[in-house]
């Protein structure tokens, strides 16, 4: 079987970080795999060259001339010259999956006739400040949410379009270069297709925000996508024949976020991550309250994104700081 990654790559990434990130795709499980990965480098005047010398024989850089549709662009250009292919897996720069996430996640497709995309939680690589600690308790809690969703049959939403899927559907499916968040739009083609998304035991690593702007940011364009995906699946996923449960679960994971600071009391319930996270009580209190607070961080985030739709503001992208892991 065949296995592409694609990993676009932003004119502001360093190439320390491209360094890192081809070591760590190179330390993948895929043995009985045909595995072959495409950095997609957008121009921008950032030399390049020195990376040549670090790729294995079977990863590849693939230069475009614009960086037209950001990251949904870059696959789309890319899906186009990989050739035939079993599965296409994605990644970004600050990808930083567990050995076994490629052979974990072509197991679950071959052995799952409905599934079309599969992928693991979520955990932070850069915890440099309390910040940083206080996203990664919350995708402790995004872990939780998608183990409920796969138990009871939901619409799981991964952040992020990270994961391995068929390369047929994602072919025909492609990614909308308009939308903020192409990750959700692609789910919400799964579930309308009759197909569903997989969660798998192994995990990937990403970076959060390190920053309170990075975060607002971040989670601006999160609401944007969410606008966006009610406003045009809403008819489609009520009429279609889609289960009623991820009908449910899908609204929910559209329009809950919106009201974030309701969810605010119930912080404690995960004092345990809380205190994993932490060295000292200080800290712990620190991020116990600090979470509090993000939760009504979010809600902001949902009314300035809801503003911005109606005032049919062009969606801006701004760069995250990365942090050297």
């Amino acid at each position: 079987m065949k296995v592409c990654a694609i990993i676009p790559i932003a004119p502001s990434e360093p190439n320390t970080l491209v360094e890192k990130s081809i070591k760590s795709l190179n330390d993948l499980d895929y043995s009985g795999l045909n595995f072959e990965a495409y950095y997609v480098i957008d121009s921008g005047g950032k030399e390049r060259n020195a990376l040549d010398r670090l790729l294995p024989p079977n990863f590849h850089i693939v230069t475009r001339n614009d960086n037209r549709g950001r990251r949904a662009g870059a696959i789309n250009d890319v899906l186009n010259v990989i050739g035939e292919a079993d599965y296409i897996t994605l990644f970004d720069v600050d990808s930083r999956p567990n050995a076994d996430f490629l052979t974990e996640c072509v197991r679950e497709l071959t052995t799952t006739s409905d599934g079309v995309l599969a992928s693991g939680c979520r955990f932070v690589t850069n915890k440099v400040n309390t910040l940083t600690k206080i996203v990664s308790v919350e995708y402790k809690f995004f872990c939780d949410i998608y183990r409920l969703c796969r138990w009871s049959g939901g619409f799981i939403q991964f952040n992020g379009a990270i994961g391995v899927s068929k390369a047929a559907f994602l072919r025909s499916t492609g990614f909308d270069e308009r939308c903020s968040c192409e990750d959700l739009d692609l789910n919400e083609q799964i579930y309308l297709s009759g197909s569903r998304a997989l969660l798998v035991n192994a995990k990937v690593g990403e970076q959060a925000p390190t920053s309170i702007q990075d975060l607002y940011n971040q989670r601006v364009r999160w609401f944007r996508g969410a606008v966006e995906g009610f406003r045009k699946y809403l008819a489609p996923m009520l009429t279609k024949s889609v289960p009623v449960l991820v009908k449910i679960t899908w609204l929910s994971s559209l329009t809950v976020p919106f009201f974030s600071f309701l969810l605010a009391p119930f912080v404690p319930i995960y004092l345990r991550a809380i205190r994993a996270e932490s060295d000292t009580l200080s800290e712990s209190l620190a991020i116990l309250f600090g979470l509090m607070g993000h939760t009504c961080l979010m809600t902001l985030c949902g009314v300035v994104a809801v503003g911005q739709h109606l005032a049919s503001r062009k969606r801006e992208w701004t760069e995250i700081t990365r942090s050297e892991v």
